[in-house]
């Protein structure tokens, strides 16, 4: 089974943060040996130094709007009440934090991280001066200094094609998506379409026993109509709910009128069956595409409208 390297470019750390259920679906299919993934030093730094940029905007605005508060006649309302303390953090705090955070992030859900080498310097400029990809030279040489970091990037996936596997990386920008397709590189601009292209490449075709008409009797009534579409309906609503915790799924089906423990067997079969992960708090399906499929059910838009009576 080939493995598939993913690089991600800055644009889609942003347009997917660690938080997003996208980018944990592309670390369950890490965490399955399917796919490795890696982030360019360079993207990561200017993710957490935007990351930075906004923490350090909000909480001045913090400042502020507190100030705002002692003054005139916002003032006179709290005129004699004890002042609050608010103690927010220490920019220099922080900074050092965020740099502990996102390596440790990396290192447990073993994300590599390309360092910029000399090599990578070296190439990133000669592509600069010659006006090689992802420079555009229809662009004067003041425009063109703003994809100096992308070709920093570029240089970083680059360095991986020796690796055994499926080369591609999750690009936002047409210039240096244009540039990775030249080294031979596909590219995607959604997950999904990655994860089924996963799908296709990794699928093995179980060996099945032959099936035998099942006789009449009492046999096809082994399950109890308390079981029917529960399958359905567990890997439908974790997919409608946006991939709720396991006691938030089960408290819904239960709210709904549906036996929990019959909803949680459903979901440990579902489980064994590789329908779904079980990633501790959660789980996960292994096929989006499945779980939209499962989601657009009546029998899963009812319960929607149940849950939200």
């Amino acid at each position: 089974m080939d493995v598939f390297h993913l690089i991600i470019d800055t644009s889609m750390l942003r347009r997917f943060p660690f938080q997003h259920p996208d980018f944990k679906r592309l670390m369950l299919q890490s965490q399955m040996g399917k796919l490795k993934i890696y982030i360019p030093h360079i993207a990561l730094e200017e993710e957490r130094t935007a990351q930075l940029e906004m923490h350090w905007r909000a909480v001045e605005d913090i400042r502020l709007k507190y100030e705002k508060l002692l003054r005139g006649m916002q003032g006179l309302l709290v005129e004699g009440l004890p002042e609050p303390h608010i103690e927010l953090w220490d920019a220099e705090d922080v900074e050092r934090n965020s740099k502990a955070t996102f390596s440790r992030f990396a290192e447990l859900n073993k994300i590599e991280v390309i360092d910029i080498s000399l090599e990578h310097a070296a190439n990133a400029w000669t592509r600069y001066f010659k006006v090689d990809p992802p420079f555009n030279s229809k662009e004067k040489r003041e425009a063109r200094r703003k994809d100096i970091p992308d070709s920093w990037i570029l240089e970083a996936g680059i360095e991986i094609k020796p690796r055994n596997g499926q080369h591609c990386a999750l690009v936002g920008d047409k210039k240096l998506t244009e540039a990775f397709e030249k080294e031979g590189f596909r590219v995607y601009e959604e997950v999904q379409t990655l994860l089924d292209d996963i799908d296709k490449a990794t699928a093995v075709a179980p060996m099945r026993p032959p099936v035998f008409e099942e006789p009449p009797g009492t046999l096809n009534q082994l399950r109890s109509p308390d079981f029917k579409d529960m399958d359905v309906l567990v890997l439908g609503l974790i997919e409608a709910l946006e991939i709720p915790s396991k006691d938030v799924l089960f408290s819904a089906l239960e709210t709904a009128g549906f036996n929990r423990d019959i909803a949680e067997h459903e979901a440990r079969t579902l489980v064994l069956s590789g329908r779904l992960s079980d990633v501790g708090a959660h789980f996960i399906p292994t096929s989006r595409t499945l779980a939209m499929q499962a989601a657009a059910t009546d029998a899963v838009t009812n319960l929607l409208l149940r849950i939200t009576e």
